[in-house]
């Protein structure tokens, strides 16, 4: 534990997002890096995507940034999926989006249906407007990812059908990206 302990960032009742430690990849690569979980995310990435993805958490996390964390089960478990934000930096977003921070989550498939997202991406909403003084947040999916967007409605956050866009970089199955949104004073409201 005294390894992880200076790489969390946040705590929750049954969680910590916290920075990647030895061992995280191959973990991930396993459970996280499947058909099933990255379905509706691109699908499966390459060994130097996910490393260029880690590099890219770091180095935002290194410079004080808002950026995704492993999320793992407290005290010390391995990682069981990222949560997070992110800026948005599809060339195709719509200017309103361009540079504004989403938050996001994905979880491994042996621990969908247990709250553990909505813990995390509850976690990452305080990290958005409390540590990072974010005015707002914005969430992205498709419709056909009902677990995402019924997470991003449970969470208060609205639907924002004006800002969705296609995006090439999915398949069609996955065009449009629904776009939700969430107020610092519409997430403060609900506390």
């Amino acid at each position: 534990m005294a390894e992880a302990e200076g790489q969390v960032v946040v705590e929750t009742e049954r969680l910590v997002l916290r920075r990647e430690l030895p061992g995280d990849l191959a973990i991930w690569l396993d459970h996280m890096n499947t058909p099933e979980v990255m379905e509706c995310t691109g699908g499966v990435k390459t060994v130097d995507d996910v490393k260029g993805s880690f590099a890219k958490m770091a180095a935002a996390a290194e410079a004080g940034e808002p950026t995704f964390h492993f999320v793992a089960l407290r005290p010390d478990g391995p990682p069981i999926g990222k949560c997070g934000l992110s800026p948005i930096d599809s060339p195709v977003a719509p200017d309103e989006l361009k540079g504004a921070f989403q938050v996001g989550w994905s979880l491994r498939a042996d621990f969908w249906g247990k709250g553990y997202a909505r813990e995390a991406a509850q976690a990452a909403f305080v990290l958005a407007f409390e540590r990072f003084g974010l005015v707002q947040l914005y969430a992205q999916t498709s419709e056909r990812n009902a677990a995402s967007w019924g997470l991003m409605e449970r969470l208060g956050m609205r639907r924002r059908a004006d800002l969705d866009y296609p995006d090439p970089e999915y398949p069609p199955e996955d065009n449009p990206t629904m776009v939700y949104a969430i107020t610092r004073g519409e997430w403060q409201a609900k506390q």
